[in-house]
């Protein structure tokens, strides 16, 4: 009798730890920390060369901006702590090379993420990656998502010009025997009027075909990143899925999802505070009652965006 009783509370602990499983994900733009344009965040112009003479040698020298890029990134690992994450999406961080000095700042106060990935940016203007850190393995890296997309330079359709997605990645994480698709975004920026507008749609269109793929395979999918769209826009519509017969990613950005809802923006653009960086999933993935979201208040010494931490009970 002893003997079934156990057997049955074992099972019963097996069966409660594989329906259940807690996961908390953020995401964040850490404004320029990559090391040749690192000086933006101590309010350097974009082009080091409209600075003075005195700025411009003191920024040229490799060891500055070294101990400049380590200091920035010093500010980012304390906000990382913060957020508590398992797993945290970033934009506009630099490459490898710039992310492991992020990662020994992270050592330096008892944070650790084993598994991180970093995409294959082909913006040179900028210089920005978009990368992801794990406390879960990850595998099947897509360090750039395929596809171009066409779009519309001008209303009345004179010119057309194409795009991709310059900043995106994709991995596969695995929490609990569970897989889930990881999507990291960075689209184009809300500067530029309709041209700009239009060129995110396209990038938002590229996306969604790269989701749809996963979707058909039965995949669980997340999207973030700074899509640079507020919630009711086309390009987070397009995304989610609104105008496709797949199933729609859930926005966690709605009210219901938020404990408090005292901060509901992730960037002040031009005085208004606006939330463009978001934590899509799919209705697979997790429980809707299980999701809790929350946005930081982040010092403009560390960025110009919030932080979104979402909390998930996974299915």
């Amino acid at each position: 009798m002893m003997r079934i009783l156990f057997s049955t509370l074992l099972l019963l602990s097996v069966w409660s730890s594989a329906v259940s499983q807690d996961l908390t994900v953020a995401t964040f733009n850490a404004e320029f920390l990559n090391r040749a344009k690192v000086h933006l965040k101590f309010g350097l112009p974009f082009d080091i060369t409209q600075a003075s003479e005195e700025e411009q040698a003191y920024w040229n020298d490799e060891a500055n901006r070294s101990e400049k890029l380590r200091e920035a990134s010093a500010n980012v690992a304390e906000m990382i702590k913060q957020m508590g994450a398992d797993l945290v999406t970033l934009t506009e961080v630099g490459g490898a090379e710039d992310l492991e000095v992020l990662l020994s700042e992270l050592s330096q106060i008892g944070v650790s993420y084993d598994y991180w990935e970093v995409c294959d940016c082909t913006d040179p203007f900028t210089g920005q990656h978009v990368a992801v850190f794990s406390k879960y393995p990850l595998k099947e890296v897509w360090p750039q998502l395929p596809g171009r997309a066409l779009y519309l330079e001008e209303t009345d359709g004179d010119s057309e010009r194409e795009t991709g997605i310059s900043k995106g990645l994709k991995v596969t994480v695995t929490v609990n025997q569970q897989e889930i698709d990881v999507f990291v975004l960075h689209l184009k920026s809300e500067r530029g009027g309709y041209t700009s507008d239009a060129q995110r749609l396209a990038q938002a269109n590229i996306a969604r075909r790269a989701i749809i793929q996963q979707l058909n395979q039965g995949r669980k999918v997340m999207v973030t990143g700074d899509l640079n769209s507020q919630k009711g826009t086309e390009s987070i519509y397009r995304i989610r899925g609104f105008d496709d017969v797949y199933e729609e990613l859930i926005q966690t950005g709605h009210t219901q999802y938020f404990e408090s809802t005292e901060v509901r923006w992730t960037y002040n653009y031009r005085g208004e505070p606006e939330q463009i960086d978001h934590i899509l999933i799919s209705p697979e993935l997790a429980d809707r009652d299980g999701i809790k979201t929350q946005i930081l208040i982040s010092d403009e010494t560390v960025s110009d965006h919030n932080p979104v931490i979402v909390q998930l009970t996974l299915k």
